[in-house]
């Protein structure tokens, strides 16, 4: 999976999100039904390279053979590697926007006035559709089948553990909350090839990252 990872932002994100979630846990703690994501697992998926929820993710999932599913990872480095190389160096700004509870998933909506990730989405479409690079690389390109391109910007925080007691207050409370976040601008330096290890990318910076992508002007191809 391709992603930017909230862990980059400033530190009065990480305090404003954080007092965000407590404050509606606080406020929904008579009806415990909604887990909140730590900050430490929030991220921006750019695009999902292979899903765990296809045959392939789940045949590398489920392998025994840990050096199958590390020569499929570095396979897809190297098509990525193929298209850093036409991604713009310059840092990204983006500004999170208000938490939104649509429907069974907590998420925040990302401006990017800028559309770098829609071109990083653009640029490996195109990868994808270049049979000589899938071939030469040996991965598979099914999409959405197997790859999956988002066509928003924006970061899943929350989901039901079990519905509500009374949904139609539950979201009332929790749009109550939310009406007081206050939209941060913010600048996103590098994105990471990483591996969903847990459904929905609880992930860990440190553990799961396999590869980072410097969005520095400064940095060489």
């Amino acid at each position: 999976v391709l992603t930017t990872l909230w862990q980059t932002t400033s530190k009065e994100m990480k305090d404003q999100y954080e007092q965000f979630r407590k404050d509606v846990l606080d406020a929904v703690k008579d009806d415990d039904c909604l887990y909140i994501y730590p900050y430490h697992a929030l991220h921006c998926t750019v695009a999902s390279l292979c899903k765990f929820t296809c045959d392939v993710g789940q045949g590398l999932a489920l392998t025994k053979d840990l050096k199958v599913r590390d020569a499929y990872v570095e396979a897809w480095q190297k098509v990525v590697d193929q298209v850093y190389k036409d991604i713009e160096k310059k840092p990204i700004q983006v500004t999170f926007k208000r938490p939104e509870l649509p429907g069974t998933t907590a998420i925040m909506m990302i401006d990017n006035p800028g559309k770098e990730v829609f071109r990083i989405r653009e640029l490996l479409k195109a990868a994808c559709a270049n049979n000589e690079i899938l071939r030469n690389y040996e991965v598979k390109c099914d999409v959405p089948e197997t790859t999956h391109f988002p066509n928003i910007v924006h970061s899943s925080f929350a989901r039901f553990t079990r519905p509500p007691k009374d949904m139609e207050a539950f979201r009332k409370t929790f749009t109550d909350v939310a009406s007081k976040w206050e939209p941060r601008q913010e600048t996103i330096t590098e994105f990471y090839l990483t591996t969903e290890t847990v459904p929905y990318m609880h992930m860990d910076k440190k553990s799961n990252v396999k590869k980072t992508y410097s969005l520095s002007p400064t940095t060489k191809d």
